[in-house]
């Protein structure tokens, strides 16, 4: 079957031909036009910026207690824009606002919680009754009809946590006191209709995680319109890293997304979903931008036609920048080293982040590099050795088409923990945080490009040409305003990191607090597992996990190895195991995998013949030798990119967290087994919610 990066290579998206659809609603540039870009701070955290939840101390003692809502409100992004309809979490329990009602703010909520301390967490679902800010596809597996667009799920990304406070997207309450199939009502009840009680131990090393909603069939509306937030885990090897001063006070989160504003226009071409300045979300599946079943080659059998409408897309890419919730903000920096807690938190969206100085008003001058990023830690906390990334533009294979060189790429929710050195950046200098990662990636379509000068694309359905200063452009994403030095400056131990990153110098001053590497000899098993490509029955394009063995034909009559997240769970390891996967991306796209529960580690990468993966004697025919994880990959993750036609080797280890109650198996009929119930899936948001997630239950 012909995968999407190909698809898109012949279209006739490409062509003229789109003219005829201009004034549609097709998923490219949506925003009102020229709003101009660094004309507002970047929000911090704090009461003037993203809210701080406070937790209560004695309710559970050696614990904290949090007790948060999910409602909706209303945020502006950028100042020439309406405020907009967003949803969010608020602290109802000390985070009160002068009228007595909950503090929201978007990116609120965030938890500062320590390691070993557990954290006792209570979500209430405020939601309003109505329908959703944004179009809900009614066909996707959850969703009732208008009935149920109010569900929320909460999960801690990257928690270490019993499965009943995993989040899982079985796990929904609504404000009625519904719940979904995996909800258990001794663990998780309160006794109020529409509440949650979560238990996360925190049994892990210093990182940044985050919370947000996994609500089955609504998983990419709820994140999209606001219900998300940061989770920092502090721990004492940290502290004392900052205290000695190798590591900078200055600490500064940056929750990188691109969204996309409803514009008069886009009222006009029949967008019912908000006002001008509310957030924009596409709702028609476009055959002139997709592949549609019925024009397969062999076409696809028993679909049914047209696509509903509203319609799930594939993937969604918007034209705005937002850093914590400001679209292209600035920051002022001293000569200082800053410390940035980086979370990609777009939909579809990677990030090739490089630093450049500005040349004309609001442009990178991709000739004047910049300070470069020293990265010291990922999603699973510190890297064994600090990494130095220089500033460089990115670069492909010619064959393949995957990225071989690259500064600082993130695809969707993984993380960077970084140091820049603007000590020898001379005042009133100003520079941009770039990226030039393409979308998708690593194919690229050059309509959700945008960037200054970039051709014309109103006639395929695409943005005009953006003027120098102004949207929409999702390549310079935040300038930094470089003052005076006040006070002393920096002392010569915060550049100790960059030295050995530079130099390359083995030290334990990280690997220190990094656990253990798994031996890949204690390995109970080696699992193949497939990244795969299908449709749907609305003929829609489609991503499915799968393993080695085809549950039987497609659509189209061929074999797939791809399996429907509820279908019987396959992937199911004995607590305590260690296990080897090697994932087989058949499709055109670099797909982030994310596990639930545990930390990866990356073995490999190696290319691997995509037409006839696996010999008769199922080895796996692989066509050029394996290379390891990048240097930043190097110590723990639990999102990891795997690239078209690569095989990514992994190793994990099930272990499960204790907690101060009895963990019942889960109640779920649908995974064909007795055990713990957590997931595994694409973080590409469209792709998990259709249908790119699959069962992960750990076995007693």
């Amino acid at each position: 079957m012909q995968n999407r990066r190909e698809f898109l290579k012949t279209s006739a998206i490409a062509g003229a031909g789109l003219s005829l659809f201009r004034d549609t609603a097709l998923a490219f540039s949506q925003s009102p036009k020229n709003l101009r870009k660094f004309i507002q701070p970047l929000p911090g955290l704090g009461p003037n910026g993203i809210p701080v939840a406070a937790p209560n101390t004695s309710r559970f003692p050696g614990a904290d207690y949090y007790e948060i809502e999910v409602g909706q409100f209303k945020h502006q992004f950028h100042p020439n824009l309406p405020a907009a309809t967003v949803r969010g979490y608020a602290d109802t329990a000390f985070g009160l606002s002068a009228s007595g009602k909950p503090n929201h703010g978007y990116l609120g909520g965030v938890i500062v919680a320590r390691k070993d301390r557990p954290v006792w967490l209570k979500v209430r679902n405020n939601l309003p009754d109505g329908p959703h800010p944004l179009p809900v596809d009614t066909s996707l597996m959850g969703v009732v009809n208008g009935q149920n667009d109010d569900r929320i799920c909460t999960h801690l990304h990257g928690g270490f946590v019993p499965w009943t406070s995993d989040g899982g997207p079985h796990a929904w309450i609504d404000p009625r006191g519904s719940v979904g199939p995996s909800f258990v009502p001794s663990i998780n009840g309160t006794g109020v209709a529409g509440e949650t009680l979560l238990y996360y131990p925190n049994q892990q090393t210093g990182r940044l995680m985050w919370y947000h909603d996994h609500a089955i069939g609504l998983t990419r509306l709820n994140a999209y319109a606001g219900i998300a937030t940061g989770y920092l885990l502090v721990d004492d090897y940290e502290l004392s890293l900052i205290s000695q001063q190798i590591i900078p006070s200055n600490q500064i989160p940056l929750i990188i997304q691109d969204k996309s504003f409803v514009s008069s226009a886009a009222i006009r071409s029949g967008y019912r979903w908000g006002k001008v300045g509310d957030l924009w979300y596409p709702y028609l599946y476009e055959p002139e931008r997709w592949e549609l079943g019925s024009d397969s080659d062999p076409p696809a059998q028993g679909i049914i036609t047209p696509p509903p409408v509203p319609s799930c897309v594939p993937e969604f890419f918007s034209d705005t920048a937002v850093v914590n919730g400001a679209a292209w903000p600035y920051l002022e920096v001293e000569p200082r080293h800053y410390r940035f807690r980086i979370l990609n938190g777009s939909q579809a969206r990677f990030y090739n982040l490089q630093v450049y100085y500005e040349g004309q008003p609001g442009e990178a001058e991709l000739s004047r590099p910049g300070p470069r990023m020293v990265q010291i830690g990922t999603e699973g906390g510190f890297l064994p050795q600090p990494v130095a990334l220089d500033n460089q533009p990115i670069a492909f294979d010619p064959v393949t088409g995957n990225a071989t060189r690259y500064g600082l790429l993130l695809a969707p929710a993984e993380r960077a923990d970084i140091i820049i050195d603007f000590s020898s950046v001379r005042p009133g200098s100003r520079l941009i945080l770039y990226n030039d990662a393409p979308a998708p990636f690593p194919g690229g379509d050059e309509l959700v490009d945008y960037y200054t000068g970039a051709p014309d694309q109103s006639e395929n359905g695409g943005a005009e040409t953006p003027e120098p200063g102004y949207g929409p452009n999702t390549r310079t994403l935040l300038q930094f305003r470089v003052g005076a030095l006040a006070g002393t400056p920096d002392p010569a131990s915060l550049s100790l990191l960059e030295s050995l990153a530079v130099n390359r110098t083995p030290s334990a001053v990280l690997s220190a607090n990094v656990p253990t590497d798994l031996d890949p000899k204690r390995a109970v098993t080696v699992r193949d597992l497939t990244l795969n490509e299908d449709f749907d029955q609305y003929g829609r394009l489609i991503q499915r996990l799968g393993t080695n063995v085809s549950p039987g034909l497609n659509n189209q009559g061929l074999p797939t190895w791809g399996r429907d997240y509820l279908a019987p769970s396959s992937e199911n390891p004995k607590a305590g195991t260690v296990e080897i996967w090697r994932i087989l991306n058949l499709t055109g796209d670099t797909h982030p995998i994310h596990f639930h529960l545990v930390n990866a580690q990356v073995l490999s990468r190696q290319p691997f013949d995509v037409e006839r993966f696996m010999s008769r004697k199922g080895q796996i025919k692989f066509t050029g030798a394996a290379r390891p994880a990048d240097a930043n990959e190097a110590g723990w993750k639990e999102t990891v990119r795997m690239n078209p036609g690569e095989a990514t080797m992994v190793i994990m280890k099930f272990d499960l967290p204790t907690a101060p109650f009895p963990v019942p198996l889960s109640p779920n009929p649908a995974l064909g087994v007795a055990g713990y119930e957590y997931v595994w899936h694409c973080h590409i948001l469209e792709h998990e919610e259709h249908d790119m997630m699959r069962p992960l239950v750990v076995r007693p």
